[in-house]
C-alpha cells in the first residue's frame, strides 16, 4: 500500500513570476495528493478501531468468564431422585438446594431411606455414614467451608460457606462405614475376578451433583442457621409432608365415595331392567351386579385403609408437635454424625 506521508500545504509557495499553467498544475498535485493522503489516512484510523473493538471484545469475554460460572459438562443431580450407596440397601436423596450467590452460601438437603417403612422411628443408622466432597479447587485448598448437621433421624443439612460465586460444581459421596460380611475374604472366595471387586467398590457409593450452571435456585436472604434452626425447620418440614398426605387421602376418599354411589346407581338401574329380561340376560346382568357390587367392596376398603393412614399421619404430627416443642428448648436428639 502507498504510504502519503506528509500533506501538502492547501496554499503552497509558488515562485513570483510562475506562469498560470503551471500554477493551475500545482494545485490540482495538491488537491490530489491531499485526497489520497485522507483516503489511507482513513483507512488506518478504521484498522485501529477494528483492533481496538477486538481488544475490547477480548477484555469483556475475559472479565464475563470470570465473573461468571463456568459452563460444566457434568450434570445435576435431580431433586427426590433416590441413589443407592452401602451394603445395607440405604438409598439417599438430594431434597433441597439453596444457593445465596452474594454471600457464597450453598444449602443442600439430604433425605435417606432403608428397606424399612419410613415411620417415626426408622432403621436408618446414620452414625455409619461418611461424607467426602470434591468439585472446584476452592474445596480442595480449603477454600471454603462446610458444615455437616443432622436435623432428623434420616436426614441431613450440608452447609457450605464461603464458596465462589462462579464455581462450577459441587461433589458430595455418600458411603456406609458398615462391615460388608459378604466382603470378608475367605478360601472359598479367594478367586474372585478383580472386575467383580471393583463393580462392588463402586456400589458402595453414591454422589450427589450440584452444577451451577444448571438453574441453580438462589436466595440472597439467606444465612448461615445453626443446628438447632436447622432441626426445628426439618419437623416442621415433616409437619407440612404429613398434612400433605392427610389432604392427599381426604381428596382420595370424597373421589371414592362419588364412584360408590355411582356403582350404586348403576345396580339399581340394572335390576329396574331386569323385570323385561330374559333368562340368559337376567344371567349376565347378574353377572355385572356382581362386579358392580365387587367393585363397591375394593372402593369401601380404600376407604378405610385411607382412613386409617390419616389417623396414622394425625399420630405423627402430634408426635411432631412435641417433638418440635422440644426441640426449641433444646432437646434436639439427633445422631451425631462421622466427620
Amino acid at each position: 500500500m502507498q504510504h502519503v506521508k506528509v500533506k501538502y500545504s492547501e496554499k503552497p509557495y509558488l515562485k513570483k513570476g510562475t506562469g498560470w499553467f503551471s500554477r493551475w498544475w500545482y494545485r490540482r498535485r495538491v488537491k490530489h495528493d491531499n485526497r489520497q493522503y485522507n483516503h489511507y489516512d482513513q483507512q488506518r484510523r478504521t484498522v485501529t478501531l477494528r483492533f481496538l473493538s477486538l481488544l475490547g471484545i477480548a477484555a469483556a469475554i475475559l472479565i464475563y468468564s470470570m465473573v461468571m460460572p463456568r459452563p460444566s459438562s457434568t450434570v445435576s443431580t435431580k431433586l427426590n431422585q433416590e441413589m443407592a450407596f452401602g451394603n445395607q440397601g440405604t438409598n439417599v436423596a438430594l431434597t433441597k438446594k439453596i444457593f445465596n450467590d452474594e454471600t457464597g452460601l450453598l444449602e443442600l438437603h439430604f433425605k435417606f431411606t432403608g428397606n424399612v417403612d419410613d415411620s417415626i422411628t426408622t432403621g436408618i443408622n446414620m452414625k455409619r455414614f461418611k461424607l467426602s466432597f470434591a468439585g472446584d479447587r476452592y474445596i480442595q485448598n480449603g477454600q471454603s467451608e462446610y458444615h455437616i448437621v443432622a436435623t432428623s433421624p434420616n436426614t441431613m443439612v450440608v452447609q457450605f460457606e464461603k464458596l465462589k460465586t462462579n464455581f462450577q460444581d459441587v461433589r458430595v459421596s455418600f458411603a456406609d462405614k458398615t462391615i460388608d460380611t459378604e466382603s470378608i475374604k475367605t478360601a472359598a472366595n479367594d478367586d474372585e475376578s478383580a472386575a467383580n471387586k471393583q463393580a462392588k467398590a463402586s456400589d458402595q457409593l453414591a454422589t450427589i451433583i450440584i452444577n451451577n450452571d444448571d438453574k441453580l435456585p438462589t436466595n440472597q436472604q439467606r444465612k448461615v442457621l445453626s443446628k438447632k434452626q436447622l432441626v426445628v425447620a426439618q419437623t416442621w418440614t415433616n409437619i407440612q409432608e404429613h398434612e400433605h398426605n392427610i389432604k392427599e387421602n381426604r381428596a382420595a376418599i370424597k373421589e371414592w365415595q362419588v364412584a360408590i354411589k355411582e356403582q350404586t346407581e348403576n345396580v339399581r338401574v340394572t335390576r329396574q331392567q331386569m323385570e323385561d329380561m330374559t333368562d340368559k340376560e337376567r344371567s349376565q346382568a347378574n353377572e355385572t351386579i356382581a362386579s358392580y357390587e365387587s367393585k363397591m367392596t375394593d372402593l369401601k376398603k380404600n376407604i378405610s385403609d385411607a382412613k386409617t393412614d390419616i389417623q396414622s399421619e394425625k399420630d405423627k404430627i402430634t408426635h411432631l408437635e412435641k417433638q418440635k416443642t422440644k426441640q426449641r428448648h433444646g432437646q434436639l436428639n439427633v445422631p451425631k454424625l462421622a466427620q
